[in-house]
């Protein structure tokens, strides 16, 4: 009876430890940037972040790579690689993590989990959920203005990615790994960039990528499915827009979104 009790009594300690020792730890993954942070350390690599992170308690490690590089590729000081590395060294053991993104960092989160090969779970992953900052994983009309009246010849390869078409048909949206994915999109636009972006936008991206849906169109609000008139009275039709699988919108924001521009949602990374 003694032995018996002192295995069970192991066996509660050994249960114990790992929980006392397991914390939440919050990976963020920037976006498009003309410096090279390059960097899978605690260390925010030339301040994409800077405060902002503040946001956010606990453990945190930064997913740094060369900011003109096209986000879905692999190599050195590029974004797979370094997110691969990062979250195969910190979300695989006791800790769980959250993914915190921003604009095109948010384009290179859903891509590499899009490309798992089955859910983050079933590989081995902890991660309890994206929250997408401004996402650019639709793409940016602006990125598609600019190769357009460039004839292509102008733009590095993080421009060419954004480009509308090739971001939304680079990848499947759909699969996320089993992974739910929050988008806090902000609607304070800015004159100029606004006339090229279709609907609400905050200077960089319109509400269909930062809201993630499913098609690219000019939509106002942020949630599961939009329907609305289009066209010109009396030829207009409605049209009903949704969101893609796995994807919502962070609870805490409004249909509305948040009256912010592209950088300052960077500071909403504890939604």
């Amino acid at each position: 009876m003694k032995i018996k009790t002192s295995i069970i009594a192991i066996g509660l300690l050994l249960f114990l430890s790992g929980s006392i020792y397991s914390e939440s730890i919050t990976i963020f993954v920037h976006g498009k940037s003309s410096n090279n942070h390059c960097g899978t350390s605690t260390t925010d690599e030339k301040s994409y972040w800077g405060a902002n992170s503040g946001s956010v308690a606990g453990k945190k490690y930064f997913v740094g790579y060369d900011g003109t590089s096209d986000p879905r590729t692999y190599g050195t000081c590029r974004a797979q690689t370094n997110l691969s590395t990062v979250l195969s060294q910190r979300c695989k053991g006791a800790d769980t993590c959250k993914i915190v993104c921003h604009s095109a960092g948010c384009y290179a989160s859903e891509y590499w989990l899009s490309n798992l090969g089955g859910t983050a779970s079933s590989k081995g992953y902890k991660i309890s959920g994206v929250t997408a900052l401004a996402a650019a994983s639709g793409g940016s009309e602006l990125a598609s203005a600019l190769n357009a009246i460039t004839f292509g010849f102008a733009g590095n390869a993080m421009d060419k990615a954004l480009i509308v078409s090739t971001a939304r048909s680079s990848f499947n949206h759909n699969n996320t790994g089993g992974i739910t994915v929050a988008h806090v999109p902000g609607s304070k636009g800015m004159i100029g960039a606004s006339l090229i972006l279709p609907g609400e936008d905050d200077y960089a991206v319109a509400f269909h990528s930062s809201c993630g849906y499913s098609q690219s169109a000019g939509v106002s609000k942020c949630q599961s499915s939009l329907t609305q008139s289009e066209g010109i009275w009396p030829f207009n039709s409605k049209k009903t827009y949704v969101q893609y699988g796995g994807h919502t919108r962070a609870p805490s924001v409004p249909v509305e979104g948040l009256y912010e521009n592209h950088s300052e949602v960077c500071n909403d990374g504890w939604r």
